[in-house]
């Protein structure tokens, strides 16, 4: 069963406020995506097939992990899902690959891929937060369920059709019963990035470098 998606922010106030809410803005989260997909790109035929999309997964996750720890968030691996959590640990991000109906704000987005069940539990915190009948989600591990924490997903599409990335963050509250995310609460789109047929995006240079951490040392005595 698909949920409708509750609240969708696509005006460009709209994202600044909501994302605001969040202690996040556009920029952190673009530059996270436009990291991923240089390394999508930096990929040639003799990669393994899947290769390319993990890499892109994984060099998300880095670079918004990296930037945000500047902010005070931190970076938590529960099972196999890899989160950045704010330091009120209120909130938890995860990327995951978005399908065709990602960053469409008529759009109803899901996962392209099954997730785990430390997303179906994050769905089950969330759902309960937000009080929702429970529908269709059976228990699972519990490690997750850290009272007032929200998980949200930092979905991503590659429409290559269309020329564009496309991004948002968003709040899930549905899966089915194969584990693939069908339905969200709240939807804060990002602005459409586009690029050209060899995916050299002009943006991807500009990406921002990994951000450096100082970390003050103190003589104790």
């Amino acid at each position: 069963m698909t949920l409708p998606n509750f609240s969708t922010y696509f005006e460009s106030n709209d994202i600044d406020q909501q994302l605001s809410f969040l202690d996040l803005d556009v920029a952190v989260l673009r530059d996270a995506a436009l990291q991923g997909l240089s390394a999508w790109a930096s990929c040639t035929a003799n990669h393994p097939p899947t290769y390319p999309g993990t890499v892109q997964w994984a060099e998300g996750t880095r670079a918004l992990r990296e930037s945000l720890l500047t902010r005070g968030w931190s970076r938590k691996n529960e099972a196999n899902l890899p989160l950045v959590v704010n330091a009120k640990g209120t909130i938890a991000i995860a990327i995951a690959s978005g399908d065709a109906q990602t960053g469409k704000s008529e759009g109803f987005p899901g996962t392209r891929s099954a997730k785990g069940p430390k997303t179906v539990e994050a769905i089950r915190a969330n759902r309960q937060q937000l009080h929702f009948e429970f529908m269709d989600i059976e228990p699972v591990l519990a490690s997750i369920n850290t009272p007032g924490r929200s998980t949200w997903l930092f979905l991503t599409y590659r429409d290559s059709s269309l020329k564009q990335l496309r991004c948002e963050l968003s709040q899930p509250v549905s899966i089915t019963a194969e584990g693939q995310v069908n339905g969200f609460a709240k939807r804060i789109i990002l602005p459409v990035v586009p690029f050209g047929e060899d995916l050299r995006l002009d943006d991807i240079a500009k990406v921002t470098q990994s951000p450096e951490i100082t970390v003050e040392i103190k003589q104790l005595g």
